[in-house]
């Protein structure tokens, strides 16, 4: 009788200690941001050889693989869902300039221009068949010239602050941008 009720006080003693941990778990998922639960934001998220990186390739919609600039990717995931704010800069909100200058001083190593249409000035200008990852495209929304700018990205994928929807990635045969797209630049200095 003393060993069963010995063993019953282990078993509750161990079950209180897990439900505890258990508890602690949960607090620290629920104070994550939904995408840090499921995926942590680490490099080991964009290691070709995890299924993360294959979770990660399917959530920007593009094909990754061990050729792609993995940094350029990583930082794009830092940023995505960010909110457009006029003249911000952090993660609070960006505009679409600012983004960009984000992206190429952190996986390029060069700083730009801190407005759309000075950038655009820092480009020589290419054709869009020729356009190549890092490459940049403009877009005139409103008259007087270019107004818009995103990071080419592959297969027609472009990555931009959306006045509407944040950091996004878009494709250049959608409509909106089919429409007002002006020209694509290269950085060359």
């Amino acid at each position: 009788m003393r060993r069963l009720l010995c063993l019953i006080i282990i078993l509750l003693a161990f079950a209180d200690a897990n439900a505890q941990f258990s508890r602690k778990k949960q607090k620290k998922l629920k104070s994550m941001p939904i995408d840090e639960a499921i995926i942590p934001k680490d490099k080991d998220v964009l290691d070709p050889d995890t299924l993360r990186f294959e979770f990660h390739a399917q959530r920007v919609g593009l094909p990754l693989d061990t050729s792609s600039n993995l940094d350029l990717y990583y930082k794009i995931y830092e940023w995505l869902g960010t909110p457009y704010r006029y003249g911000g800069n952090s993660k609070r909100g960006i505009d679409c300039s600012a983004f960009t200058n984000v992206l190429y001083e952190s996986v390029y190593k060069k700083t730009l221009e801190r407005d759309s249409r000075s950038i655009f000035k820092q480009t020589i200008v290419i054709p869009k068949s020729e356009l190549r990852e890092g490459d940049l495209v403009f877009f005139r929304i409103r008259r007087g010239g270019v107004s818009h700018v995103g990071v080419y990205l592959g297969d027609n994928k472009f990555v931009h602050a959306s006045t509407q929807r944040g950091v996004i990635i878009s494709d250049l045969n959608e409509g909106y941008y089919r429409r007002y797209y002006y020209k694509s630049g290269r950085i060359v200095k």
